[in-house]
């Protein structure tokens, strides 16, 4: 049924092509309510019930097993793993996003808004930087290419309830060695820590890049061969499936500020991840598009040929960080949008995966490029704007699968693992971002706590609340 629907998709892309080519209108119908191409049980939000336990349990306690054969019920966060710092082992040898400068990690080269706690690390994965603590001390950072900074990160998922990432694997710069094998050695890592942990990791590509253009979907198909016959990724236990296959993730299509536009390239990569001759290679296919896709406006693409990509998708994740600032802000974009493209997908036998976001911060990486944003620019309101999206997502029948942005971007201030919780843990030089910082006193664990009990409400093991049901005195 999928393979005939996603050929039909791309038939109708092609049609639509054509029809633009020779200057013609293709059809554009209403998209909100017209009848589904594909019937779709929609299955009702179970209530409250004991928690679903897969075989075996997670290593050293903590929450057990995830399941690894299914993205429903599922809340995966996104996984960046992208710092570095000179002599960490890895072929980079330099300074990589947490400052802006690749020798100079000083205060007016930072690149991130939150700090990290360092307590929980092995000393001898942390390198000391050029700023200074209150204390006197050198600020220490760590890099993900040591792999027991990664299992730290798992560790933690495993300890708050959640299920596990999808590691973003960046398109631009991957055609050099050194970045190739630091990126793959980081993957590494969230395979080993995920296998150790009982969570689950999937690849994500981002094809978004200045330096792009559409060749880039050849070297994503070399790539993906690569992952699977070298590194045989999709082997491990622990790697994500649905519906029988590997799940990946390509973050970039018909997004109006990214360079890749021959929609017929796409249809032809699509088509070959879905259905290649060779099996291995065959993928759950997660598309990451604009949060304006269905309409194709703002900052979709707005050829009507767009549709036919959209539709071919197994999986669709729309990008929703920054698309609201306030809590009344979300409910207006749910009612006119998510909840609306949840239906439109569910109709047509796609999975649909909203984003849900704690807040929003990214002075230090502007300021570093010689523009101006404020500190805190979307604030977390001490957990009660994250919470109300995960309170309308695993209330909406038509949705079963969350993405979390993101578990340590600490450089757009989405992170949610542990960082400072007030000014005393950061350094005493540069601009930083609390968790105080709406004046409430919150433990640096706070939004693990949170989106771990997301999770328990989205799989119908406690019931839905619009307040958070939790309670904390920051430790």
């Amino acid at each position: 049924m999928k393979r005939r629907r996603s050929l039909l998709a791309l038939k109708a892309t092609a049609l639509a092509m054509a029809a633009c080519a020779s200057g013609g209108r293709a059809a554009s119908p209403a998209i909100a309510d017209e009848e589904p191409r594909v019937p779709h049980h929609r299955r009702r939000r179970r209530p409250a019930q004991p928690p679903r336990r897969a075989q075996g349990d997670s290593n050293d306690g903590g929450s057990p097993a995830v399941p690894a054969d299914t993205l429903t019920d599922q809340i995966l966060c996104g996984y960046q793993g992208w710092f570095a710092y000179p002599n960490d082992g890895s072929p980079l040898n330099r300074w990589k996003h947490w400052f802006s400068s690749h020798d100079d990690p000083s205060a007016e080269h930072l690149h991130i808004d939150l700090y990290p706690t360092m307590d929980e690390y092995d000393e001898e994965d942390l390198q000391e930087s050029n700023l200074r603590m209150r204390d006197g001390s050198f600020a220490k950072k760590y890099s993900t290419s040591r792999p027991n900074v990664v299992l730290k990160h798992f560790e933690w998922m495993r300890d708050y309830g959640i299920s596990g990432v999808f590691h973003m694997r960046f398109m631009e710069g991957l055609d050099r060695d050194a970045n190739r094998e630091w990126k793959t050695n980081v993957l590494r890592n969230v395979r080993d820590a995920a296998e150790s942990t009982g969570r689950v990791f999937a690849v994500s590509y981002n094809i978004a890049g200045r330096t792009l253009d559409n060749s880039v979907l050849d070297d994503l198909k070399e790539d993906w061969k690569r992952l699977i016959d070298e590194e045989q990724i999709a082997q491990s236990d622990r790697y994500l499936h649905h519906d029988g296959r590997p799940v990946l993730r390509i973050f970039g299509i018909g997004f109006k500020s990214v360079q890749v536009t021959n929609l017929e390239k796409l249809a032809g990569l699509i088509e070959w991840l879905q259905n290649p001759e060779e099996e291995r290679y065959r993928v759950f296919l997660v598309g990451g598009v604009p949060a304006h896709w269905r309409g194709r406006t703002k900052d979709a693409r707005t050829n009507p040929a767009w549709r036919g990509i959209y539709d071919s998708l197994d999986g669709i994740h729309p990008w929703h960080v920054g698309r609201w600032k306030t809590i009344n802000g979300f409910q207006r974009v749910y009612n006119r949008m998510i909840s609306r493209d949840a239906r439109y997908c569910n109709q047509r036998d796609i999975l649909y995966l909203p984003t849900m976001w704690p807040g929003f911060s990214w002075h230090n990486q502007k300021k570093a490029r010689g523009h101006d944003s404020p500190i805190n620019v979307v604030p977390r309101l001490g957990g009660r704007f994250l919470w109300a999206q995960a309170y309308r997502y695993a209330a909406d029948p038509n949705i079963h699968t969350i993405w979390m942005a993101q578990f340590d971007e600490v450089d757009e201030g989405t992170a949610i693992y542990k960082v400072a919780k007030d000014q005393s843990e950061v350094p005493a030089e540069g601009t930083w971002l609390t968790l105080d910082a709406d004046g409430e006193s919150l433990p640096s664990d706070w939004y693990l706590r949170l989106c771990g009990v997301a999770q328990l409400m989205l799989r119908g093991e406690i019931a839905l609340t619009e307040r958070i049901p939790i309670q904390t005195e920051a430790s």
